[in-house]
């Protein structure tokens, strides 16, 4: 099977989302990050620029991922892309990084405790990583059909598409009990909403629609005909100024202890 193309496999670009979690990192001049699951590089390209002194690594699998993020990163200097699997140990050596983000990845994964054990292996004692998810089932369109809506959305948020090893949709939500689960220490869990008032070409409401619809189409999961007339609803809602769209992040900013635990 051919790999998916970015589009696929990566959210819509949220730059309110990304410049959130480059903030939670908490990033000095000279700290080493790494970014596992860095996507097309949208959280790096706002953090590189303030590692005068340090280096940030982006981790991915897919190559058609790691391109995008390639052109995305091309004037970071102290950016460094990896092809990597994150089913499996990473790449790196122990206490490689000072930081550690990972967002959007979890439920893919048969086993995200493994993720997490390999986090906290090349993290050094002190580093700090922000494991982050959006929750699917928490997506809210205005729309002309409530009840039609509620059905997308939640096989949207249950659907195990053709590039996914597993799913869970509401994988946000139940970030505490997978970091509780793990060797890390809790320091503190955020939650943003993202919001989008407009259903046109670049907005994010549209972007998450049509990634919504497309997803759909190709896992069967509803029918063809329902699926273009609810976005032909969204388009009205639109041209009365009636259209709204969020979404809830959640953020887990946990620590790897100075000692680790006997």
């Amino acid at each position: 099977m051919d790999e998916p193309d970015a589009q696929t496999l990566v959210d819509p670009v949220v730059e309110s989302r990304h410049r959130w979690l480059a903030g939670l990192l908490a990033a000095e001049p000279e700290s080493r990050v790494v970014d596992l699951g860095c996507g097309t590089g949208n959280t790096l390209r706002f953090l590189a620029p303030a590692l005068r002194g340090g280096l940030a690594v982006g981790a991915d699998l897919a190559t058609s991922v790691l391109r995008e993020a390639a052109s995305t990163l091309r004037q970071a200097t102290r950016a460094v892309l990896v092809r990597a699997d994150l089913r499996r140990p990473l790449p790196f050596a122990d206490g490689s990084f000072d930081r550690a983000l990972c967002h959007g990845v979890l439920e893919f994964l048969p086993d995200p405790q493994l993720l997490l054990r390999e986090a906290y292996r090349v993290l050094r004692p002190g580093g700090r990583l922000v494991l982050s998810h959006a929750d699917y089932d928490t997506l809210v369109f205005a729309s002309e059909d409530v009840a039609l809506t509620r059905r997308l959305v939640q096989a949207y948020s249950d659907t195990q598409q053709a590039w996914m090893d597993a799913v869970d949709g509401t994988m946000g939500r139940r970030l505490p009990d997978v970091v509780g689960r793990s060797a890390f220490a809790v320091v503190e869990v955020q939650a943003a909403v993202v919001l989008s008032r407009r259903f046109q070409p670049g907005e994010l409401g549209y972007g998450y629609a049509h990634h919504l619809t497309e997803a759909l189409r190709r896992s069967g999961a509803a029918e063809a005909a329902e699926l273009d007339g609810w976005l032909a609803g969204l388009r009205r809602l639109d041209e009365r100024g009636a259209f709204l769209f969020s979404l809830n992040d959640y953020a887990v900013v946990c620590t790897r202890p100075e000692r680790d635990r006997a």
